[in-house]
């Protein structure tokens, strides 16, 4: 289940931004370079779920740094991080960040925790205030099935919860890769093989809903 509500949104700090170049750098029109922003959750002062020594936090940064990587060199595709540290960034300035670089969407990464350690598996969340027709639907359905795909995770399919997305137009997701909680979860959360895995199946899903 999503951990982010409305909370916690007025610290304002800088953010650490990483272009894309490789693939991008020579391009002429730059009007065909398509922005997406992708956000690890958490960070600094907020460290996320917490299970057995493993912060949530890392895992994210960890994650988004993974897709970052695999993006480069994919033409007319520019990737931006929300940070690109240990660092803690409000949760509205998050997509205000994203809609001031001109992204056409956002992205954000977390790992799931909850009471029943026999819980595993893959879900993507999207604000309950976004209608159906909302693109931001057909994001989570390419992401949630992109990243089951690569993984072998189990489906839990795409959610609802009231999400500080509300507080952007963009098609926003919450992509939850798994379950720190779930011990055998938990280890393969760790692996830098699945992390490979898991952040290939998020980028496949940006593709997919760009139709790139």
């Amino acid at each position: 289940m999503a951990k982010l509500g409305i909370l916690g949104l007025t610290l304002a700090i800088p953010l650490a931004i990483f272009f894309l170049s490789a693939g991008n750098a020579g391009l002429s029109d730059q009007a065909h370079v398509v922005t997406v922003v992708i956000d690890a959750g958490h960070g600094g002062k907020d460290p996320g779920a917490i299970v057995a020594g493993i912060k949530e936090k890392d895992i994210n940064l960890s994650l988004a740094l993974r897709a970052f990587s695999l993006a480069q060199g994919i033409p007319n595709l520019r990737v931006i991080l929300t940070r690109t540290s240990d660092r803690y960034i409000g949760l509205v300035e998050r997509v205000r960040f994203a809609e001031q670089v001109g992204a056409v969407l956002y992205l954000s990464i977390h790992a799931n925790a909850c009471s029943d350690p026999t819980i595993c598996g893959v879900e993507t969340y999207v604000d309950d205030s976004r209608p159906r027709d909302d693109p931001s639907w057909a994001l989570a359905q390419a992401v949630q099935e992109a990243v089951c795909a690569q993984t072998g995770a189990r489906d839990r399919g795409v959610r609802t919860q009231r999400l500080y997305m509300r507080h952007t137009e963009l098609p926003a997701v919450l992509v939850e890769v798994g379950y720190l909680t779930c011990p055998a979860e938990r280890r393969l959360l760790v692996d830098p093989g699945y992390q490979q895995e898991i952040a290939q199946g998020i980028l496949q899903g940006i593709l997919d809903f760009l139709g790139l």
